[in-house]
């Protein structure tokens, strides 16, 4: 995937019926690895390793009412 302006990461992947897919350490599942959630999952690994947020204050596609 793209390289961003972010610290590189190591990510769990898998091939599922010829697409990737990432491990969401949030959601606790794989899902297809798209371009918008390579950035959400190095955004999401940045702000639990390098800024120290915990893993259980952060949600994700969470709705609004």
């Amino acid at each position: 995937m793209q390289k961003l302006n972010l610290p590189e990461y190591e990510f769990i992947t898998r091939q599922n019926k010829g697409k990737i897919e990432i491990f969401d350490e949030i959601r606790k599942k794989y899902l297809v690895l798209s371009p918008e959630e390579w950035v959400r999952q190095n955004l999401i690994k940045y702000l639990i390793n390098d800024r120290e947020i915990p893993a259980g204050l952060i949600s994700i596609e969470k709705g609004l009412k």
